[in-house]
């Protein structure tokens, strides 16, 4: 608990500064559409690279303690290195009962799927900026909609049973691509956090493109448009 209590400290201090870029920046790309209500969408589809809240330097400015304590940037990364970053920011945070499941590289940053080992269900999702060196909670869904590692833990919301169901939560992705008016198409598996799932989307000819993720009491749709273009990936066995 201790663990979990540290992360969200780190997480509510982000999800400060990020309102606080948004007034700088003056731009948030956030889509949604909710259930038996009519499809709301933004006038473009915002998969430019580049932070969401618009980061940027603030982020350099806060220092790596609140984050990993290897915030070097290197000229370059391998999924071992972030890898060995990952699980020690996971010691670090006293989170040893959780472990990484997937390491997605993009352009602006590394994406690190993380999840309960005695459960398998999705804990957090965090990112590696690759500017920085620094390890962080992904800020969007992994702050706001989750209920047991987010803004909400404490809620007695807890329960990993949602509403909507995976099937449901990849068709309400699809609509939401559809109505974007994109090349981009919905991933055949959903993976299902406390409170949402997430989601790969693909291009056409089926390979990976990013992300978005859906509220599994809502419906709501938000893409992850802060990561920039697909590199690669790795994924681990669970044990």
């Amino acid at each position: 608990m201790k663990g979990i209590k540290k992360y969200l400290i780190t997480s509510i201090i982000l999800l400060a500064v990020g309102f606080l870029g948004l007034t700088i920046t003056g731009s948030i790309t956030y889509y949604k559409y909710g259930l038996n209500s009519e499809y709301n969408c933004a006038d473009s589809f915002g998969t430019s690279a580049g932070h969401m809240f618009g980061f940027g330097g603030m982020m350099n400015m806060m220092g790596t303690s609140w984050f990993s304590n290897e915030g070097t940037s290197l000229e370059s990364y391998s999924f071992k290195e972030v890898k060995e970053r990952t699980e020690n920011y996971l010691g670090e945070n006293n989170l040893e009962d959780l472990q990484i499941v997937e390491i997605m590289e993009f352009s602006e940053n590394f994406y690190i799927e993380i999840i309960e080992k005695d459960t398998n269900i999705g804990a957090m999702e965090l990112l590696l900026d690759k500017s920085t060196g620094n390890i962080f909670p992904e800020y969007g869904p992994n702050m706001m909609w989750n209920t047991k590692y987010g803004m909400h833990m404490g809620t007695n919301q807890t329960d990993a049973d949602m509403s909507i169901d995976e099937e449901e939560a990849i068709h309400l992705g699809e609509e939401y691509l559809n109505e974007s008016s994109t090349d981009l198409f919905i991933g055949e598996e959903a993976d299902r956090y406390y409170g949402y799932y997430t989601i790969h989307t693909v291009t056409k000819d089926g390979d990976i493109a990013g992300m978005l993720s859906v509220n599994g009491g809502t419906g709501k749709v938000w893409y992850h448009n802060w990561h920039g273009a697909f590199i690669d990936m790795e994924e681990y066995e669970t044990h």
